[in-house]
């Protein structure tokens, strides 16, 4: 006969199997938060919720948006890096995230890799962009107009790519634009719009209503190859900025040391969000090119990206601080 202290340490013993077997079936037991880093409206918030919405399906679980603005997105890195590695809480990185170390001593981390790579998308193709009340049509001429002015013109910016590009193009013509910072392209169009800034290097899905309705105009994107939707739009290189286009794409990124049963999940649910036609049309409408990576393949693109960046701030000395 089993004695009752034996057999209080078997329950006890079988309790905790169980709730073991539980915890590893149960993922996820609530709601997903995924962290965009950038205010709701622009861009990469709506390519969040449109995988969100796929994710969760496929999940069993709600995937929320909460958006952390700020800290040139370094508020809503920390919030991630900071969470409980159980896979409910997520961080929907930019390609920029690769530089925010390097650009940044206020960076909340110092590489990219302290993340765990889940999945990535594709990215934001970044153009130049001025009110068309500035009355230049094209690179050459703004780089004239922006040499002759009195003083700096001033140009917007919500996150590091954008300054990267903003430094390609300033570097490679020779001329200056002083930087203010916004958190986002939603707060900062109105201020475009109006002159009250003279330029800023935005995604091409935030920028390109306003160019068709001839508020704004593009005066070249950070690609290999013109915009099959903007023929007329030249590449940087085609207008004179000899650089490699800038890697570009939206991470999906766990807190550091995330099991590996819960990053196959998440990377499995990903992938089949971003199979779905309603994510394929929204992204279509975003401007958004890209097909979903892998686990692996998304650590590999987050050191390619960070390498342009390291690259970048060793030729140029750029900081944002």
């Amino acid at each position: 006969m089993i004695r009752p202290t034996r057999r209080l340490i078997v329950w006890a013993a079988l309790a905790l199997c169980t709730a073991s077997a539980l915890a590893q079936v149960a993922f996820p037991a609530r709601p997903v938060r995924l962290i965009v880093p950038t205010p709701a409206g622009g861009p990469s918030d709506a390519a969040a919720r449109a995988l969100a919405k796929g994710m969760g399906a496929t999940l069993g679980q709600e995937v929320v948006v909460d958006n952390r603005p700020g800290g040139n997105t370094g508020i809503g890195a920390a919030a991630v890096l900071n969470a409980v590695a159980d896979g409910h809480t997520l961080f929907f990185a930019l390609a920029s995230n690769a530089g925010l170390p390097h650009l940044s001593k206020a960076s909340p981390y110092r590489s990219l890799a302290e993340f765990t790579p889940i999945a990535a998308i594709g990215g934001n193709t970044q153009c130049l962009v001025v009110p068309a009340g500035l009355a230049v049509r094209t690179l050459a001429e703004f780089a004239a107009h922006a040499k002759a002015s009195p003083r700096p013109l001033l140009r917007g910016s919500n996150n590091v790519s954008e300054d990267m590009v903003a430094g390609q193009v300033t570097s490679a013509l020779g001329f200056a634009l002083d930087r203010v910072p916004y958190k986002g392209a939603p707060q900062l169009l109105p201020d475009l719009l109006e002159g009250r800034i003279q330029a800023a290097v935005l995604p091409v899905g935030a920028s390109v209503p306003h160019v068709r309705a001839g508020k704004l105009v593009m005066l070249g994107c950070s690609m290999s190859e013109r915009i099959a939707a903007l023929p007329t739009v030249p590449t940087l290189a085609e207008a004179g900025v000899a650089v490699p286009p800038l890697i570009t794409a939206h991470f999906v990124l766990g807190p550091p040391r995330l099991p590996a049963d819960i990053v196959e999940r998440l990377a499995s649910a990903a992938r089949q969000a971003a199979q779905t036609p309603e994510f394929r049309q929204e992204m279509e409408r975003l401007m958004i090119v890209g097909n979903a990576r892998s686990p692996a393949e998304t650590r590999e693109l987050m050191q390619q990206a960070e390498a342009q960046y390291v690259q970048f701030v060793r030729e140029t000395g750029a900081s944002i601080d």
